[in-house]
């Protein structure tokens, strides 16, 4: 029997849309989860309109970052041509990142395939050059690595980002809302709150939270000049506040600043500002390239050697021995 045009397109339309897992070991289980289980249910209620499948770079099970093995159907270069591929990453995202990994996202991303990732898994889209010129987002542990590393991407401290054809989550719960939202703009919001009710899931719809937790939950502080001195610090990290700077714009005078930090947090102002910039250089080191001199500078010390005494005071061993050492 010969199909008319709009049988075919009756046909295609009502095929399931083809979601591609890319597992990348030491992978986020529950990033995985949170990104998968929105498809799970939506299928429940709107039919089969969705199916998925995990690939690894060799083909063979992928163990997550919980130690339990995922098993999968191909390998990359057996990755076809889904209508979405997402890469799942976590603590060694660099285990992902080499050149037929690269080569296949490049394909991916020319044939016109929506390319996501969570967690860390942006490096790789990051690496393979799909997100120059776009908005993205990563676990906020390695935003300050993600950003150092790729100035063409328009780095957003946000729980996740949807923008032209990509789409990323900081990892965690946020690919949920991640998903929700991308199912609403395909679907309808209808079915994307049904999912969520049956997720147990409430969500900010269309407004990303940040990336990380407030620093008033962070540190169990509700007092409003304390979270904007705070704030202040985590905003200038590379170019290092004085004191007197961060008293003045949280309107509270120099010894009241030492007050507040002593009551709240039992630091000085001038030791917590320190720890910020040695564990933000400590995730630099860990997650991106930069030199160690390199993150010397973009976490406010003047010379190498005393930022090496700094660190070496903090963590017990030098710099250099910081590198992917993640915990």
């Amino acid at each position: 029997m010969d199909l008319t045009f709009s049988d075919i397109c009756l046909i295609f339309t009502a095929m399931p849309r083809d979601i591609a897992f890319l597992l990348i070991p030491r992978f986020s289980m529950i990033a995985l989860f949170s990104a998968l289980e929105p498809l799970r249910v939506a299928n429940r209620f709107a039919g089969e309109v969705f199916s998925w499948r995990f690939v690894s770079m060799d083909g063979e099970a992928v163990v997550a970052s919980n130690g339990i093995p995922v098993s999968v159907t191909a390998s990359i270069d057996g990755i076809g041509r889904p209508d979405a591929a997402i890469v799942c990453a976590s603590y060694d995202q660099e285990a992902g990142m080499n050149r037929s990994v690269f080569n296949e996202l490049r394909r991916l991303a020319r044939n016109g395939t929506l390319l996501g990732a969570v967690d860390t898994g942006s490096f790789l889209l990051a690496g393979a050059g799909v997100l120059d010129g776009h908005r993205a987002t990563c676990h906020w542990e390695t935003l300050p690595a993600f950003r150092e590393s790729y100035p063409d991407i328009d780095v957003a401290e946000e729980t996740y980002v949807l923008d032209r054809g990509r789409m990323t989550a900081s990892g965690g719960a946020a690919a949920l809302d991640m998903m929700l939202d991308w199912l609403g703009s395909i679907e309808s919001e209808a079915l994307a709150q049904k999912v969520a009710d049956t997720l147990v899931h409430t969500r900010h719809v269309n407004h990303p939270g940040e990336a990380r937790v407030p620093v008033g939950s962070r540190y169990r502080i509700d007092d409003p000049r304390l979270v904007k001195a705070i704030r202040l610090m985590e905003e200038h990290v590379e170019d290092t506040l004085a004191l007197t700077d961060v008293a003045q714009a949280a309107q509270v005078s120099e010894r009241q600043l030492e007050r507040l930090f002593h009551k709240h947090l039992h630091a000085t102002p001038v030791g917590f500002y320190r720890q910020l910039r040695l564990d933000r250089a400590h995730r630099l080191l860990a997650y991106s390239r930069l030199s160690v001199r390199n993150v010397a500078l973009a976490t406010g010390f003047s010379t190498l050697a005393e930022f090496s005494r700094a660190f070496k005071g903090r963590y017990g061993r030098p710099p250099s021995h910081a590198r992917r050492l993640v915990p």
